[in-house]
């Protein structure tokens, strides 16, 4: 199978190319037309000043396009100052927690001991409330959950929006 382009849509009825031939030419898709088309192209006269328009239009349609087309952004350097004073007063404020920690990390074990016996009795007890009530408690907490969630969904969606409004309109 050819990649040529068929004949009616290279040669006009007057025996000249066609606009389709001459912009496939000035693209330099040559390959597209038969050897008959190129040779006509550079050998008639009224086809190559044809040809010459179609690709001063071309190039100065390309250069008024290629700023809305193709708007380029200057590529930002790394803010490393503001980048390394974050880091520091990120670390100047942990400074206290840091501090603490050695005396935190040897209370964790007292603490474990003394409040997972309370945990325990709150979990066993909140099983005891869940089997006693039966499915209208598990009705209740559904229904809640599928409240807070869409109203969750509602903020969140109307939020975005706006924000993607004020960032379309620009």
């Amino acid at each position: 199978m050819s990649d040529e382009l068929a004949h009616d849509l290279l040669w006009q009825a007057d025996g000249h190319l066609t606009d389709v031939a001459l912009t496939a030419l000035a693209d330099g898709e040559v390959a597209l037309l038969s050897p008959a088309a190129a040779s006509h192209a550079e050998e008639c006269d009224a086809c190559a000043r044809r040809l010459g328009d179609a690709a001063l239009f071309s190039t100065l349609l390309s250069e008024e396009l290629a700023p809305v087309l193709l708007p380029v952004r200057e590529p930002r350097q790394l803010p490393v100052a503001a980048l390394l004073a974050a880091f520091a007063l990120a670390i100047a404020g942990s400074l206290p927690v840091l501090i603490e920690l050695p005396r935190w990390l040897l209370d964790v074990p007292r603490a474990v001991l003394v409040h997972t016996p309370l945990a325990l009795r709150v979990a066993a007890s909140f099983l005891k409330v869940i089997s006693a009530a039966g499915p209208s408690l598990l009705l209740v907490w559904v229904t809640t959950t599928l409240v807070l969630a869409g109203f969750g969904l509602w903020v969140a969606r109307s939020g975005t929006r706006q924000v993607e409004w004020k960032e379309a309109h620009r």
